[in-house]
């Protein structure tokens, strides 16, 4: 069968498919589909398809809960073509190894109801968030996207930033029922320290830029019930269009939306009893779990999963790599990330749990390399520098404290993300000002070089709230960048760091 005469995911062909009886496809429980709407999920990227909505519907399938998901998307595209061909509907696949044997899930997702777009369909957005029925709003803004803009207005439609878009929207639920029966929780998901606190505040903040009433104000404080989160699940999203159609070929029908990614899964939440009763997907999710302290997951996470993921891609894109599986295969980047791994980011951390840190950082660099999915690249590459500094800073700071040296691994891989910035056209909030400090330079030397640095890593130590000793790292830093832009990333890594290559995971010596 042609992938021209594949019948589209609809709701009809659901029905169908019901009649199949294909154990290797798992379809949404009917009720779901008739569920309210008891959700606002404020992103419709790749990782959001790959997360909530799997919790959801498995809540909705277990018994412990019913409702769906509505989904926003700030402008239209070809997602938001694809789900209204396909209903909402699009399929799920996860794919890895988990305690040595590989594992496939497939599954239709049908716990998000429909998707609106920010740009078009404001006022429909406006009408759900009214209901007395929606309880949860949940977000995914970039990592850089939390911040107000100050050209948002209260009568905006819609606001252009996301703090103003849930600002709006919370003060018309307001408005809507008088703050009667309309306490909703908010959960977000952004891959930043206490995220909760930060939403909160900003949504404050916003109000009283505005002028909001105190009416208002108050119940923003004690009637928006905000959880801080850690998220951790690897989605590379849709495949390209070769491999898209082989997913298609053997569904036996077409999806545009087909989302791929691990089975493994953490969404951690620190919150109240309201959140709690209104959000129960640990119920039937067992790693979904409600915890006093984020810190623990949060700096594990970071670290010894995002930290090897930023080198690996890092040095990738330099290299021109278009997915990391190709940088985890490479014999000079794959050993160098697990030296980084092994030599300096557990080190970092210090003695405690270390036993613990080992065999987490071997799971991780297993997921990472997982050979089912493509984690392209050019996504990663979106806020790289901040990405960056959110995930290798805290270990180069922290190697240097407790080792009183300079994490050489560490510090080369931010050398290879200023040339990184320099080179490409990044999707970066801080690559204009990169460019402009480059400016500078004139002709490269080392004091030029170390200022240009400085002026960068000061930039982004600042902006990510992850402090740093520029002044001790930059010459280092400077130095590789020379290195690199003169010789090549290849030359240094065989130069610096072939000759050091360790045999075993477990050689834990800095160079």
């Amino acid at each position: 069968m042609s992938q021209d005469s594949l019948p589209t995911l609809s709701r009809p062909l659901l029905d169908r498919l019901r009649e199949r009886s294909d154990h290797h496809l798992q379809l949404p429980p009917p009720p779901l589909l008739h569920s309210p709407e008891t959700i606002l999920q404020l992103g419709w990227g790749k990782f959001l398809r790959g997360f909530t909505p799997d919790f959801v519907q498995s809540a909705n399938a277990d018994g412990r809960y019913s409702g769906r998901i509505l989904a926003v998307q700030r402008e239209a595209d070809w997602r938001s073509e694809a789900s209204k061909r396909q209903h909402a509907l699009y399929t799920l696949i996860l794919r890895g190894t988990q305690h040595g044997m590989a594992n496939e899930v497939k599954r239709v997702i049908g716990s998000v109801s429909r998707l609106l777009i920010a740009n078009r369909d404001w006022d429909g957005i406006v009408a759900a968030v009214r209901t007395r029925e929606l309880r949860v709003i949940l977000s995914n803004a970039t990592e850089t996207g939390l911040r107000l803009d100050p050209e948002d207005r209260l009568e905006s439609v819609p606001p252009h930033s996301f703090i103003g878009k849930l600002s709006q929207l919370l003060f018309e639920r307001w408005r809507s029922t008088g703050g009667r029966d309309a306490d909703v929780a908010m959960i977000p998901t952004e891959l930043v320290e206490n995220n909760g606190t930060l939403v909160h505040g900003l949504l404050l903040e916003q109000a009283q830029a505005w002028k909001l009433s105190s009416g208002f104000l108050d119940w923003a404080r004690n009637s928006v019930h905000v959880a801080s989160t850690l998220v951790d699940r690897i989605v590379v999203g849709t495949p390209r269009a070769e491999l898209l159609a082989a997913e298609c070929q053997a569904l036996g029908y077409q999806d545009d939306l087909v989302t791929c990614g691990e089975p493994f899964y953490l969404f951690a939440i620190t919150a109240d009893e309201f959140i709690t009763q209104h959000f129960p997907m640990h119920l039937a999710c067992p790693n979904v779990r409600f915890v006093d302290d984020l810190a623990p997951y949060r700096r594990r996470k970071l670290r010894i999963l995002n930290g090897p993921q930023m080198v690996l891609s890092t040095l990738g894109l330099l290299l021109g790599f278009r997915i990391i599986r190709q940088a985890v295969e490479d014999p000079q980047v794959g050993p160098f990330t697990r030296d980084t791994v092994f030599q300096e980011i557990i080190p970092a951390m210090g003695s405690e749990q270390e036993d613990f840190n080992l065999r987490y950082a071997n799971e991780c660099l297993e997921r990472i390399g997982n050979p089912h999915i493509e984690h392209r690249l050019q996504g990663i590459s979106v806020d790289l520098t901040t990405k960056n500094a959110i995930r290798l800073f805290p270990s180069i700071r922290d190697f240097l404290a407790h080792r009183g040296e300079l994490p050489g691994r560490l510090l080369l891989t931010v050398a290879a993300m200023l040339e990184v910035a320099l080179r490409e056209e990044l999707q970066d909030a801080h690559a204009e000002f990169i460019k402009r400090c480059w400016q500078q330079v004139g002709s490269p030397s080392q004091d030029s070089l170390a200022a240009f640095a400085r002026s960068v890593l000061g930039r982004l130590s600042e902006a990510s709230g992850e402090l740093l000793d520029v002044d001790q790292v930059a010459p280092t830093v400077a130095d590789f960048l020379a290195q690199i832009r003169e010789k090549g990333l290849r030359m240094v890594l065989t130069r610096r760091y072939s000759a050091r290559f360790s045999t075993t995971s477990e050689s834990r010596t800095s160079s």
